[in-house]
């Protein structure tokens, strides 16, 4: 996205933005849109009974909120907040459009952007719908994988991001307590390994313990 940052630069303003900051609520009428130039940035929802629920987690690079900007929605459908001490990037709507109109590359660059986040966000969809917690889990870490994993070996890839159980839990809607059981499982099959924050996937086990070889070419992106 450097491309896109320094033919916006003339529009834009760069904020530094503190950790836990509401960035939009749902239902605001956003009055620029933004990239996020470094951190992390969590996207959720409120259930009626008040849990947190995660829906997606923007890290570098990614625009928002998206429906607003390409005008399919007039307000914010989610709460966004930032996980991390972040470094976000303004600017008009109008301003961003008009520049990606005239540059058919960095409309490519977008639309790859977006495609990654929506293959990533079905993955999040099949982890919600699965009936037992373990493959809950196991679809999660696919999903993490594929939208934040930074590849450090042929079959080994690291989670980019401070991930805390209770961060999984809201992804996937369980408790902490299944998480830690759910997690020691999947590293004691060797799908996992994860130290403090860092979470290492060993992606040929995950995508047998998941039973899908269609998985095998998602991570060309």
């Amino acid at each position: 996205m450097e491309d896109l940052l320094q033919a916006i630069k003339p529009y834009a303003t760069v904020q530094f933005i503190k950790k836990r900051t509401v960035l939009f609520y749902q239902g605001e009428i956003p009055r620029q849109a933004k990239i996020i130039r470094s951190g992390l940035v969590k996207v959720y929802s409120i259930t009626a009974t008040g849990e947190e629920r995660i829906v997606s987690l923007y890290s570098t690079g990614d625009i928002f909120p998206l429906p607003w900007i390409f005008n399919e929605t007039s307000n914010t459908l989610f709460y966004f907040e930032a996980m991390t001490n972040c470094e976000i990037v303004s600017l008009p709507k109008s301003d961003l459009l008009n520049t990606l109109a005239n540059s058919p590359t960095l409309q490519s660059d977008v639309l790859k952007s977006v495609i990654c986040e929506y293959t990533a966000l079905l993955l999040h969809v099949t982890a919600l719908e699965q009936s037992r917690a373990a493959e809950k889990i196991g679809f999660t870490l696919y999903y993490l994988m594929f939208r934040h994993g930074k590849q450090i070996t042929d079959d080994t890839f690291r989670i980019t991001l401070k991930l805390t159980q209770p961060m999984i839990a809201s992804l996937v809607g369980l408790t902490r307590e299944s998480i830690v059981i759910n997690l020691r499982m999947l590293k004691r099959k060797g799908i996992v390994t994860f130290h403090h924050f860092t979470y290492e996937i060993h992606r040929s086990k995950l995508e047998k313990f998941l039973g899908e070889d269609s998985f095998k070419d998602l991570m060309v992106h």
